[in-house]
């Protein structure tokens, strides 16, 4: 993992207090259930951009094996302290450091729009995708970024 996650390094404790674990209720309510219903019968699942691991404990509790990848140490080091059932690896999404054709489902929730190298990245949720393999992609809508 490369330098270019210092600032969430810097920050991992600003977004686990202001953004994590029924802090942001449209999460909870909206995002989460969906995320849960879109990967239900997956036996292994990988969190893409798993931050401290809020989507993937939630989908560890509803479908099989549940994997966090990560690029930010401070958030693998929060989501291990955190438990729920996830397994954690330190990777970013353009580099995923899984065989292919390993996952029968991915998710990636409000991530992508924070990823420079975003061909490289779906390739590889295609690589490491079985065939039939489902992907949820949450982004934000643009209407809600602000200026």
């Amino acid at each position: 993992v490369d330098d270019s996650f210092e600032a969430w390094e810097r920050h991992a404790d600003w977004w686990q207090e202001e953004f994590t674990d029924g802090v942001d209720a449209e999460y909870e309510e909206q995002i989460l259930p969906l995320a849960v219903d879109l990967l239900a019968g997956c036996r292994r699942v990988l969190d893409i951009g798993a931050g401290e691991g809020q989507v993937a404990r939630r989908l560890a509790a509803c479908v099989g094996e549940v994997v966090g990848a990560e690029p930010a140490g401070a958030q693998i080091g929060e989501a291990a302290r955190r438990g729920g059932g996830p397994v954690w690896a330190r990777a970013a999404a353009a580099h995923l450091p899984f065989r292919g054709d390993s996952f029968d489902g991915a998710v990636a929730c409000l991530v992508f729009e924070h990823i420079t190298e975003v061909d490289e990245a779906i390739r590889e949720v295609a690589r490491v995708l079985r065939p039939g393999g489902r992907f949820a992609l949450f982004l934000n809508h643009p209407l809600l970024q602000t200026p």
